[in-house]
């Protein structure tokens, strides 16, 4: 009998994900009093900090260029879905390229130093998934302050008004 692959297909998800964000701009630029070309600047700086930040992480962890690369195209759309992390797709792509083993597990309780927890693939796919997560959240972060004030909306007055909310 053939045997049938189970999961989910990630070209798949990526479309889905693509298709719903291209639905939302549109919407976003129909409804909005925002001209065209300040929500395009607003998602280019959107798009170029999470991926810079996010691939970062990556490159700080010292991981395959295409696992850069990865986190880099994937991670201004993760960092806006709770449901999936740009991390998880450099990791997986870097799993990849540096197939841990069994024996990466093992070895992994008995290094002495960090240039052999270095060595180690298993180590260096979690380090490439967490610090692509971490320049993700930051770019997130980072990157909403840039897009707020690129649409001319005053941080403080959403501040003072949470505030007035909740206090």
């Amino acid at each position: 009998l053939p045997k049938r692959r189970v999961g989910i297909n990630i070209k798949n998800l990526l479309g889905i994900g693509l298709g719903v964000a291209l639905v939302i701009v549109l919407l976003a630029v129909f409804f909005s009093s925002i001209p065209f070309s300040v929500l395009l600047r607003a998602f280019l700086l959107w798009f170029i900090i999470n991926a810079v930040l996010s691939a970062g992480g990556v490159v700080i962890a010292r991981g395959h260029p295409l696992s850069a690369l990865t986190a880099f195209s994937v991670s201004w759309l993760t960092s806006l879905n709770p449901f999936l992390a740009a991390g998880w797709f450099a990791g997986l792509t870097e799993a990849h390229f540096r197939k841990p083993t069994l024996e990466d597990a093992r070895s992994m309780l008995n290094v002495e130093s960090l240039r052999e927890l270095m060595r180690n693939r298993l180590f260096k796919v979690v380090l490439v998934a967490a610090l692509a997560n971490v320049g993700s959240a930051l770019g997130f972060w980072i990157g909403g302050i840039v897009v707020l004030h690129e649409l001319g909306i005053n941080i403080q007055d959403i501040w003072i008004g949470l505030k007035a909310v909740f206090i």
